[in-house]
């Protein structure tokens, strides 16, 4: 706030950082508290006198006044940096190793789906083999093995629905994060994985692996980096 006219004022304003003593407003308050009282029929001076030629600039005030901004606004970004490059670091190492456990935890989902897919798949077999002994029973007995079997069924289908569902979830969310790491790390780890392909291309052409062995690692590879 001006000291003088109690208004807000630009801190980065030449007169009152610059050189305050050229600023009208002070010239006219300096003035107006200098200057002795006028008789009230004293004729008006000349706008000369009452505003004389400003004082000189001091040297180096300016420098000295826009100095400390300057400084807090660099140290205040400077910290704020090394926090996002500390944040990054802790990110790429939380999905790398997050990836790490996905893939090995992974394979029970895996295995999971594919016992639900072979009891699905028995609970069928059923439903045909019932649908071939429909003579030799009652059609109570039938319809109430028919629609035990269905209600199994439906059931477990629901259950291989959601596992897949969520499952499918969690990959695509942690391919996400691992894609982005792998487009910016400089990591040793994340670095060796992205020259992997490249490696197993040259090993195929050495004769070091088979064609099947480099298919497979390949594919392996890919899979990591979807």
């Amino acid at each position: 706030m001006c000291s003088y006219n109690n208004k807000p004022i630009d801190p980065f304003s030449w007169y009152c950082i610059g050189n305050y003593t050229e600023c009208p407003i002070f010239i006219r308050f300096s003035r107006e508290v200098a200057k002795p009282a006028a008789p009230p029929e004293a004729a008006p001076k000349p706008l000369a006198e009452v505003l004389p030629l400003a004082a000189e600039r001091p040297s180096g005030e300016f420098e000295r006044a826009i100095k400390p901004v300057i400084d807090n606004v660099i140290l205040k970004f400077d910290d704020l940096v090394k926090k996002l490059d500390g944040a990054w670091k802790e990110y790429e190492e939380n999905v790398v190793n997050i990836r790490r456990q996905w893939e090995v935890e992974k394979m029970s989902l895996l295995r999971s789906q594919e016992l639900l897919s072979r009891t699905i798949a028995e609970y069928e077999k059923r439903l045909a083999e019932l649908e071939l002994k429909r003579d030799f029973l009652s059609p109570e007995a039938y319809d109430q093995l028919r629609r035990d079997l269905e209600e199994k069924l439906a059931s477990l289908r629901a259950l291989l629905d959601e596992v897949k569902a969520k499952y499918d979830a969690l990959e695509e969310s942690l391919g996400v994060h691992f894609r982005r790491v792998l487009s910016t790390s400089t990591s040793a780890e994340v670095i060796s994985l992205k020259l992997s392909l490249s490696k197993l291309e040259e090993l195929l052409q050495e004769g070091k692996i088979s064609r099947e062995t480099y298919e497979r690692l390949k594919k392996e590879l890919e899979e990591l980096m979807k």
